[in-house]
């Protein structure tokens, strides 16, 4: 999305987030993207379940099984992603960034 239209998409930075996690710096995991070490931690938190099912052969039940199918914290989420995403997309059209970089993306120079 960035590339075309020069606009950040939602989860831009991810993976710069993640990088900066496995080179141990939370600090910059967090500038490049606030939901990138609980992206990361999730994922980690998952590959554990799996494995101790696996590992177990049998089906285990946390608490957090319960808690990712309430619909209320979904969309709570849903809400807090696109909340951080309208103020980076805010910051970066106060600095100049934003019309710099859909000027110069494919589509600027289609409409310019």
């Amino acid at each position: 999305m960035r590339h075309l239209t020069g606009i950040p998409c939602p989860t831009c930075g991810m993976t710069r987030s993640f990088m900066a996690i496995a080179q141990g710096n939370l600090f910059q995991a967090l500038a490049e993207n606030l939901f990138g070490p609980l992206l990361f931690a999730s994922f980690v938190i998952v590959a554990v379940h799996i494995t101790l099912e696996l590992l177990t052969k049998r089906q285990i039940t946390a608490f957090y099984c319960h808690l990712v199918k309430q619909r209320k914290l979904q969309i709570l989420g849903l809400f807090a992603v696109f909340t951080y995403y309208l103020l980076r997309l805010y910051n970066l059209s106060q600095t100049g960034e934003m019309y710099f970089y859909f000027i110069n993306s494919p589509l600027g120079k289609l409409i310019f």
